[in-house]
Parts: C-alpha cells; structure tokens; sequence
C-alpha cells in the first residue's frame, strides 16, 4: 500500500474535516419558522381595559410628580405629539415660574374607537378629569389660577401600542365637553 507523503496529508485532513462537517450540519434540524405576532388583546374590551389603566396609571404618576414623589415619570407613558405637548408645557411653566399642585382625579374613561391587528392596537377615548384640587402657583406661592377654570375636563386621548404597552399618542382638552 503506497504511503501518502505528509505534503498531501494535510490537504486530505482539510478535505475530510470539511466533509464532516458539511455531513454534521447537513443533518441539522431545520430551524423552527418564527411564530406569527400574538395578538395583543382578544377583544376590544380587553384593549379598552388595559387603555383606562394605562390612562389612571399616567394620571397617578402625576399626581405623583406634583407631589414631589418618587414615582414612575408621567412622560414615560406618552408618544409623539401627547409627549412633546407635556415637554412644551413643563417648558413653559418653568419659564414663567410657575407650578401646579394638588391631585387630579378620572372621573370617567368612555371607550371610542379602535383598531386592532395582531400586536398593534390603536384606539380612541373620552377622559373626563377633576382639576378642582389643582391650583397654579406663581413663585411667591400666590394662587393665580384663573377664576372662570372650570373644575372637571373633557379629553380626548389616542392611545397605541409600543414595545407590547399601550401609550398615549395625542391628548386634546375639549373643556368640559366629554364630561
């Protein structure tokens, strides 16, 4: 039997290791195909449920902040336009030196609209707050909330789904209309 000469020893060992290892892969399980989003919610009850909590939670927050609390941020539970409004106004009444305190209170949360498709979830509703306990405070601690505020308002809120949780999207004060 002819012996192999070292310098075709390695080239056949390359050769067999890489046939092995095509052979070994080769027989590999198929990877499994990636499953289809879950749907966030079964219904729309469901989605108008989670929407209120996320709503009471935010105002809960807050209410929090005001308080000078330590508590979860208010803006981590806003997007988009409701997000870049409540920037503005924390913007503005730092810039006048002003603040708000006390708590306010939902009233009510009537379910509007939505839209639900697989894990996204877009939805519409009618919040109706209690501002009564709330004063605007000037840096000498004067009340200057304006006399003709009314003690309950109307919001409309859109919420959507981000990273699997329910955000607000957009708030839009309608006075006292919605309560």
């Amino acid at each position: 039997m002819p012996r192999l000469r070292s310098a075709h020893r390695r080239p056949l060992a390359v050769c067999f290791i890489a046939l092995s290892a095509v052979g070994i892969l080769g027989c590999s399980p198929v990877p499994e195909p990636e499953p289809s989003p879950t749907p966030a919610f079964a219904s729309e009850e469901e989605a108008f449920a989670a929407a209120e909590e996320t709503y009471r939670a935010y105002n809960d927050a807050g209410n929090a902040r005001r308080a000078g609390a330590d508590s979860p941020d208010p803006q981590d539970y806003l997007i988009g336009d409701a997000l870049e409004g409540d920037i503005d106004a924390m913007n503005y009444l730092q810039s006048q030196e002003i603040r708000v305190v006390g708590t306010t209170k939902v009233i009510s949360f009537a379910t509007g609209d939505a839209t639900i498709s697989g894990a996204e979830v877009n939805l519409n509703a009618l919040v109706c707050i209690d501002v009564s306990a709330t004063r605007v405070l000037d840096p000498a601690g004067t009340d200057v909330t304006p006399p003709e505020r009314q003690d309950q308002l109307g919001m409309r809120i859109a919420m959507t789904s981000l990273n699997g949780k329910l955000r607000i999207a957009e708030e839009l004060s309608l006075g006292t209309a919605g309560c």
